[in-house]
């Protein structure tokens, strides 16, 4: 069975126009912000109109099969990673079995893990979202490889990973003093393009 893939990361930061700006750079366009309007959840494509009522949530970049979100928040910091599985069932099996809840609506679904960050999990079906959104002139795949987490306790959060959710190969686990994304690489057949989440995000 194919282990999981990691696609997702959802950060929050007080500059997010910055970490907008690097984004954009590096290939990976805003697609879609989020927010409320007079109260009502709304949400505008790059290009639309936002009316001046509009209270600000988050924005999505995405292309290919990388899916990053910028949230305001009072100081930078990894809120979660996403997942695709093969096993999605059998993951969330395993994550109640090891006392962990399970937080599900129709369009999410997140892990809550002993530690201070979530984990979102997705079935591997939803794979060729990424695929599906590309324009047709468009042949490059996008992809997350070489994340690099920092834990407090890096054999503890390896081994829970690998009984619930299985290997992450895009996804190294180290000793740290805090849980942080160190950096990630965006990559194509053709670039790689590492990025420090420190810089990325103003830390």
């Amino acid at each position: 069975m194919d282990g999981p893939t990691l696609f997702h990361l959802h950060f929050n930061t007080p500059d997010v126009e910055s970490a907008a700006e690097r984004l954009e750079r590096e290939g990976l366009p805003c697609t879609r912000r989020f927010g409320t309007v007079r109260g009502e959840n709304r949400s505008f494509g790059p290009e639309d109109d936002v009316p001046d009522e509009f209270r600000f949530k988050l924005q999505v970049h995405r292309r290919g099969n990388v899916d990053i979100t910028l949230a305001p928040g009072k100081r930078p910091r990894i809120d979660h990673l996403g997942l695709r599985s093969s096993d999605f069932d059998g993951a969330l099996e395993r994550a109640r079995a090891r006392g962990s809840s399970v937080r599900q609506n129709s369009r999410r679904t997140f892990v809550m893990t002993p530690w201070t960050f979530r984990m979102e999990l997705h079935p591997r079906a939803d794979e060729d979202r990424g695929a599906a959104e590309r324009s047709e002139s468009d042949d490059t795949v996008y992809r997350i490889e070489d994340a690099l987490l920092s834990v407090p306790d890096a054999d503890a959060v390896r081994t829970y990973f690998d009984t619930v959710f299985g290997a992450v190969p895009q996804l190294a686990i180290e000793s740290g003093g805090e849980i942080w994304l160190e950096s990630f690489t965006v990559a194509t057949d053709r670039k790689q393009r590492r990025i420090d989440v420190a810089e990325l995000l103003g830390a």
